[in-house]
């Protein structure tokens, strides 16, 4: 290719013209066609509202000495809306149709628009039972007086048809769960106008409760009134019980392991019974040991409401040079969906459990102790996708009570936290976390069991320290958590190529045991980079941080090794 020449009053640059058409000085004319530049150009020229464009492109003959191509446009008049003209709406109000609409009166009509237009208007008929109906998009012609501004309407022609009702659920395939299971995740019932996008979001709710490996549905009409659709859903259960097996590295100074035997429908009624046990062991100076064995029980519909219970029994095993603690609980928990994005959680527990305390120059160890605790957690999750965001956020508040009418040790323990996504492009993402926290003692107690303190430092917290290092600490300059927590993070994501990303990052935070404490001198600063791999269960993530705080900062720099984003 030698030279391009475009002949027309074009209303763009010729780089725009030309743009995705695959033609550019230069090029090679053996990987494209004059059609694909002819339909490219007027694509294009359609995009900013010439919907009337004419173009041809005539290409160089092969014994031509130069290659020419020569391109002659005719735009036409300019397409501009001026409103909406609807025929054959009876269901929904013109007025509510015309919000559809993406576009707005004075603005170019692009064919984009107007698909998006009809598939709007087709779904809102669909979601309540006019899954018969039609729509069909027309523009209006330009009066004589209109064609020297370019106004025209767009005419929305609709057929809506009857409303069509489910009739019947009937499920085939079932050996070992209940029938029951699978009608009350059915987000529609029978007498229900048919709900398509609800029908498809059963279909992932079944899928969702891990029991089946195939879900199908099928629609046929009722054979006495074709008003009535029949829903048939055949089901292949999987082998629902597992064993998951999982170990990890933390930080330099700390691994886990974890053993869980799960059996998630052991009456039929999709009731999940989870025996497993998480273990922590701690090497170097913080050389110490967790251990954490529990049964937890769940009822997904509690006396048959969208209420989801848990009973959880629990030991808490915690050895470390500033730390002991023992304990013995049992906790009740109550959960809803408030809506598709809010999730509200209520529960109760009661621990014994016995514990020690550094009290101005030495230890002190509690009496085994039974303590009542009611807590409550409210969250807002509009992340997208969920395991590895690109935009949307996260914001938990929580918030606990201990002892007082209730019997045992009395502390409080409040806490926020937010997460926010914001994506510059699908490959740019800042990321960030602000998360606050108190817990304290009221009453005549002075202690706050070592399990509800507060901890930083690690690859998740604050990078370039050591695990749950920061904060308080004993007369041996061993950590000790504290009462007052203050952490913000920041990130910015790239993708480098393909599956492989980069990111830069910086923490700050701090922990103390009351605001009279609170001093930037005995906060934490982290900050490096680190590269992260995209899978489909979550990036695996390999992060260099260091406290530039700290003398020969680089030299302590840590390694931290894990799966998913650090918040």
């Amino acid at each position: 290719m030698d030279s391009i020449y475009v002949y027309g009053d074009i209303p763009l640059s010729e780089t725009k013209l030309l743009s995705g058409t695959g033609l550019n000085e230069g090029g090679s004319l053996l990987t494209i066609t004059p059609v694909q530049v002819q339909d490219g150009i007027i694509m294009n020229l359609n995009n900013i509202g010439y919907l009337e464009a004419v173009v041809t492109v005539q290409w160089p003959l092969w014994d031509d000495e130069i290659n020419i191509v020569r391109i002659t446009v005719e735009t036409g008049t300019r397409s501009i809306l001026s409103g909406l003209v609807f025929n054959g709406a009876m269901v929904f109000s013109v007025d509510s149709l015309a919000t559809l609409y993406p576009g707005a009166p004075g603005e170019p009509i692009i064919p984009e628009d107007t698909l998006s237009f009809r598939n709007s208007v087709l779904d809102l008929y669909n979601e309540r039972g006019y899954i018969y109906s039609s729509v069909d998009i027309h523009l209006l012609s330009m009066s004589e007086v209109d064609l020297a501004t370019g106004y025209r309407a767009v005419e929305c022609n609709i057929v809506e048809n009857d409303q069509v009702f489910l009739a019947s659920i009937s499920v085939s395939g079932l050996e070992t769960v209940r029938e029951k299971v699978i009608t009350r995740e059915i987000l529609i019932q029978p007498g229900d106008s048919l709900n398509m996008e609800l029908l498809r979001q059963s279909v992932s709710n079944i899928y969702g409760l891990d029991l089946f490996q195939d879900v199908r549905f099928s629609y046929h009409p009722d054979e006495n009134d074709s008003s009535l659709i029949n829903l048939d859903i055949s089901i292949s259960e999987s082998r629902y019980r597992r064993v998951d097996l999982g170990t990890g590295y933390v930080s330099p100074s700390a691994v886990f392991g974890s053993a869980t035997w799960i059996h998630p429908n052991i009456m039929g009624n999709n009731q999940r019974l989870s025996i497993g046990i998480y273990m922590m062991e701690y090497f170097g100076s913080r050389e110490g040991r967790e251990i954490e064995p529990s049964i937890i029980y769940e009822e997904p519909w509690f006396l048959s409401t969208r209420w989801k219970w848990q009973l959880k029994l629990g030991y808490l095993y915690l050895f470390t040079p500033g730390i002991r603690q023992r304990s013995y609980s049992v906790t009740s928990t109550f959960a809803r969906d408030l809506t598709d994005h809010l999730k509200f959680t209520i529960g109760y527990s009661l621990e014994y459990e016995k514990y020690n305390e550094w009290v101005d120059t030495s230890f002190t160890t509690s009496d085994w102790r039974t303590t009542s605790s009611i807590m409550s957690t409210l969250v807002h999750d509009t992340r997208s996708p969920l395991l590895d965001p690109l935009r949307g956020h996260w914001i938990m508040g929580a918030g606990k009570i201990s002892g007082g009418v209730l019997g045992g040790s009395d502390y409080y323990r409040i806490s926020a936290e937010a997460r926010f996504f914001f994506p510059l492009s699908n490959d740019f993402i800042l990321a960030s976390r602000l998360r606050l926290g108190g817990t304290y003692p009221y009453g005549d107690d002075t202690t706050v069991p070592p399990d509800d303190r507060f901890y930083l430092g690690g690859g998740t917290t604050l990078r370039g320290y050591p695990i749950n290092s920061l904060g308080p600490v004993d007369g041996d300059g061993n950590p000790i958590g504290g009462r007052l927590e203050v952490l913000g993070n920041f990130e910015v994501r790239t993708r480098i190529a393909g599956n492989l990303g980069a990111v830069l990052f910086a923490d700050a935070g701090g922990l103390w045991n009351a605001f009279n404490e609170v001093d930037l001198e005995t906060a934490g600063f982290g900050t490096g980079f680190g590269l992260r791999y995209h899978t489909v269960f979550g990036p695996l993530r390999l992060d260099y941080g260091f406290a530039p705080t700290w003398r020969n900062s680089l030299k302590r720099g840590k390694i931290y090794i894990g799966i998913g984003h650090a918040f």
